[in-house]
């Protein structure tokens, strides 16, 4: 889709601010928990962004394990890099998740974290996963859906039209709807699905709405919601 958000230094620097709210750092957590990184493992994650999970694997796996990072956007990229210098066994560079340049079952694991939503050959992205994994390797994706984004505001109409507007910034804004089949389909076995959820009850600079409502105004102004509006939307929240 054209109309999808393009990854530059200054939306980098926005997804990186986001990522390192309190609320987000925690989801992080939880997805280390999830994938259970393990000393000498060789890892690769799909759409490292700005290398806060890439790190915390590199420390993981240890000096004898190696985590490979791939993104699309040259911005994050170079802040993963930047983040990962103190670790030798972590190598970030630029790839496509739908042609990874990587041999067959050369993985113990996987993850990617809402990067799965951005790809529009999804399903290529899926086979490429499954191909890079060894027989019993594991992954971990995590995907938002934009329909469960609840936000309190004095005008619902507005929000819903912004909310409308935003969901055109990736190509499957409702991709948890479908990723388990879509696993399924690409010859991985699906063991579990768990919602992890991020709750922000006030207005606060330390949580991921804050981040988020940043990242939507500067995207949906021209998508079928003008600029005016959208700064009425920011104030009313």
């Amino acid at each position: 889709m054209n109309s999808t958000i393009q990854f530059d230094e200054a939306w980098s620097r926005k997804v990186e601010a986001i990522y390192t709210t309190s609320d987000v750092v925690a989801q992080r957590q939880a997805v280390l928990r999830l994938l259970a990184p393990r000393e000498g493992e060789r890892i690769l994650d799909i759409g490292a962004g700005p290398g806060f999970l890439a790190q915390d694997l590199a420390r993981a796996v240890g000096p004898d394990g190696t985590v490979e990072g791939i993104d699309v956007a040259e911005a994050m990229v170079a802040m993963a890099q930047c983040r990962c210098a103190g670790y030798p066994n972590a190598r970030l560079q630029t790839g496509d998740a739908t042609r990874l340049a990587f041999p067959d079952g050369v993985f113990d694991a996987a993850v990617s974290v809402q990067v799965f939503e951005y790809i529009e050959q999804i399903d290529a992205a899926l086979a490429e996963l499954a191909r890079v994994l060894r027989p019993g390797g594991r992954a971990v994706a995590v995907a938002t859906d934009w329909d469960s984004a609840v936000w309190h505001a004095a005008d619902r109409g507005r929000m819903l039209r912004v909310i409308e507007a935003f969901s055109e910034h990736c190509p499957h804004p409702h991709l948890p709807c479908t990723l388990g089949s879509r696993l399924a389909a690409a010859g991985l076995e699906v063991a579990a699905q768990e919602v992890f959820v991020l709750h922000n009850s006030r207005y606060d600079p330390d949580t991921y709405s804050h981040g988020i409502m940043d990242f939507i105004a500067s995207f949906v102004p021209g998508h079928g919601v003008d600029a005016e509006e959208t700064a009425d939307w920011v104030a009313d929240l």
